[in-house]
């Protein structure tokens, strides 16, 4: 019993440590981020004009989300816009930070050099920096659309081929948005047991089994946080084709229409917490109980295999054995056969 309390008053002291710790954390997320957040949902069903004696609420409902959807032609386009940039930026951010953390983190000379050459660029160009060269045509590269293989691939599928051609115009900007993301790729692969490659390597595995088997199921945990962090980061840049409508709709309406302005920021976010929901779908971690039941099934499987080879072998052998029985008693057989008047003759 003496024990048993001991661990209570660990545990609790334990989490009351947890808490405090995380209380300054608390106090901001709930001043500057929730307390906002439902403010500016309360003020998307009501009309807010500013008067002489200060701020006028009148509850209309969805009709400032009416008049979003409906009624402003400019909102839509741009929100398709907005979610082919998120489905194009994001999977090329990802690979490609993953591709070039790997190249930076194998024991090349100048290591250091290239890390800094990579990085560099993140800490020099600003945002305002890059809509310049943007503006200016600096930032893209060679035109695909005049190349044989992206006419077939427009002929098949004109999304996919809009999609190529926004990743190749825009590499520039993808390679400068890799720059955290390298960071963190590292970071990631530095934490992976040197251990389990060199048994991988011992049992025979070759550079591109230990990368699937290995490096790959380690890192995505890692590959979560990048997707979300670029997913925030296209949202919150001057360049995505959203930003500045949302921008210039909270400049227009503050005095006689802030009602609909939140109604904006309000879908806006919605619609960058949706891709940040579907990141952490698709880059999870495994529930322990259903990754030791695959296990448990994957190992019962494996031994049913172990099972049916050596029954195989077991009969193979056992019919090796009756063979060598069969051909040894034939030979017997035939020395008997020959009689001494026949090896005199």
């Amino acid at each position: 019993m003496k024990r048993k309390r001991q661990k209570s008053v660990f545990s609790k002291n334990t989490n009351l440590n947890a808490y405090l710790f995380l209380m300054p954390w608390l106090i901001g997320f709930i001043i500057f981020v929730a307390y906002p957040f439902l403010y500016t949902m309360f003020l998307s069903l009501n009309s807010v004009v500013k008067n002489i004696t200060g701020w006028a609420n009148t509850y209309i409902g969805l009709t400032n989300f009416e008049v979003l959807f409906f009624r402003n032609t400019a909102f839509n386009p741009l929100i398709i816009d907005f979610i082919v940039v998120e489905l194009t930026y994001v999977p090329a951010i990802i690979i490609l930070a993953f591709i070039l953390s790997m190249l930076l983190n194998t024991n090349i000379k100048f290591r250091a050099g290239f890390r800094m050459i990579y990085f560099f660029p993140v800490v020099v160009l600003s945002g305002p920096v890059m809509t310049q060269l943007i503006s200016a045509d600096s930032t893209s590269t060679i035109d695909v659309t005049e190349i044989i293989i992206f006419r077939m691939i427009e002929n098949y599928s004109p999304f996919l081929a809009d999609m190529l051609a926004s990743i190749f115009n825009n590499f520039t900007l993808i390679l400068w948005f890799t720059g955290i993301p390298i960071i963190l790729f590292m970071n990631g692969l530095q934490k992976i047991n040197s251990q389990m490659i060199e048994a991988a390597q011992i049992d025979g595995a070759n550079s591109w089994q230990i990368l699937w088997k290995i490096t790959i199921p380690n890192i995505k945990s890692t590959a979560l946080v990048v997707a979300i962090f670029s997913v925030v980061q296209i949202a919150i840049f001057e360049v995505n084709p959203i930003y500045q409508f949302v921008v210039n709709t909270i400049r227009d309406n503050y005095a006689s229409g802030l009602g609909f302005a939140a109604a904006v920021v309000l879908v806006y976010s919605f619609i960058v917490l949706l891709f940040v929901g579907i990141a952490f779908f698709l880059l999870k971690e495994r529930d322990n109980e259903v990754y030791e039941e695959s296990l448990r099934e994957r190992q019962k499987r494996n031994l049913e295999k172990m099972q049916k080879m050596q029954k195989r072998q077991n009969e193979e052998t056992f019919k090796d054995g009756m063979k060598r029985i069969w051909n040894q008693t034939k030979t017997i057989f035939k020395k008997k056969e020959v009689t001494p008047h026949d090896s005199e003759a």
